[in-house]
């Protein structure tokens, strides 16, 4: 990567372009004049900085601006998965010093991309510094409004920088400032940024490929509850086990292991003989004949519950097995953790879906079943 990128924020008149324009030297953003002028997201650099700025509109303009300033934020950040030279590293949160205040709508804004990319620090730049004796109290503004937020989200800035872009015409004693000690201030934590940029990646996919896994999940085993619906004693593993190995398949490609043939192959065998069907399927069964009213549940019923317990079961664990081998933590040489993992996810299962049936005392359907099984995950 040859440079790092800070994501410049700021409301309509804050004084982003004119912050801009003196970090990098010459007149490159637009210069308004409060008015919201920043029609797209764009980035501007210069030779002498290891970093270049992305200028967002200014969020505050309008409540349809607003929407469409997170959604220009959030279209860079998430391009950054592919992209390393589009990826964001530092956010530099512009507020206006002679306004005083943070307004709800800013702070929200903030909040909503500090959800999704936690690991981002802030530089809050107080633009229009006009005069130092103020500093005390603004900088004191700022840090009583983040100690709120922080409360709810461990949002808090790196550092408060006071910054005069730019001199007032025809004001003797008033002096542009400010602007050397926050690059001064970047640069000595842009490495920090860079590698915290890229854990952030990283959880950020993660937590991508948990929800594919979850949502692949949630259709094998709905399909599993209807074609457990069959007159034998447990549901037959000639059925579901074709049903766990697709499932375990996609989660697998999720997990970009499809190319590791041999390892995903023998992942597989061993999840599916740890999670053998008729194993599972006599115990929770068992389990589930202990609860007082089940006796009366139709037995085309318990089989659809069970089927579907099943399959959900191993695509769980085969989502955290996956992860792990994603992550490195299990390779060819300590496959025996699966057994574990599976028995483990199993058993809790089992646990759970009995405990959702006694709530349901002896009145239930395989869809309220399967539902508070899923809805007991997010």
């Amino acid at each position: 990567m040859d440079k790092a990128n800070i994501l410049v924020l700021g409301t309509s008149g804050a004084g982003k372009s004119t912050l801009i324009n003196t970090v990098i030297g010459k007149p490159v953003a637009k210069v308004g004049n409060g008015k919201h002028i920043t029609e797209n997201m764009q980035a501007y650099e210069s030779e002498e900085l290891n970093f270049r700025l992305i200028d967002s509109r200014g969020f505050e303009y309008s409540f349809f601006n607003t929407k469409k300033a997170v959604r220009d934020m959030n279209t860079w950040l998430k391009k950054g998965l592919k992209d390393e030279s589009s990826r964001i590293h530092m956010l530099w949160f512009c507020v206006d010093a002679t306004s005083k205040r943070f307004t709800k709508k800013t702070l929200k804004t903030m909040e909503q991309v500090k959800k999704e990319w936690p690991e981002i620090p802030i530089i809050v730049v107080l633009t229009k510094s006009f005069f130092i004796y103020e500093d005390e109290d603004n900088i004191a503004m700022v840090k009583e409004t983040f100690d709120k937020i922080g409360k709810k989200n461990g949002c808090s800035p790196l550092a408060i920088v006071p910054v005069l872009a730019e001199a007032p015409k025809g004001e003797a004693g008033i002096i542009a400032r400010g602007i050397e000690d926050l690059i001064e201030i970047t640069v000595d934590n842009i490495d920090d940024a860079v590698k915290a940029s890229e854990e952030a990646v990283k959880k950020y996919e993660l937590k991508c490929k948990k929800i594919k896994s979850h949502v692949a999940t949630i259709a094998a085993a709905t399909t599993a509850s209807i074609v457990g619906v069959v007159p034998i004693d447990f549901p037959d593993a000639a059925i579901l086990t074709p049903m766990e190995t697709g499932l375990i398949t996609i989660v697998s490609k999720i997990y970009g292991l499809e190319k590791k043939e041999d390892l995903s192959r023998k992942i597989m065998e061993r999840i599916i003989a740890a999670g053998a069907v008729t194993m599972v399927a006599k115990t929770l069964l068992n389990q589930l004949k202990l609860i007082p009213g089940v006796a009366n549940i139709a037995a085309d019923i318990l089989n659809a519950i069970v089927a579907g317990t099943i399959v959900f079961g191993i695509g769980e664990a085969s989502a955290v097995i996956m992860e792990k081998v994603y992550t490195g933590e299990i390779d060819a040489d300590n496959l025996n953790v699966i057994d574990n993992i599976v028995e483990a996810h199993m058993g809790k299962l089992i646990k759970d879906i009995s405990d959702i049936v006694a709530k349901q005392e002896g009145k239930i359907n395989v869809n309220d079943i399967l539902n508070a099984l899923f809805n007991r995950e997010k």
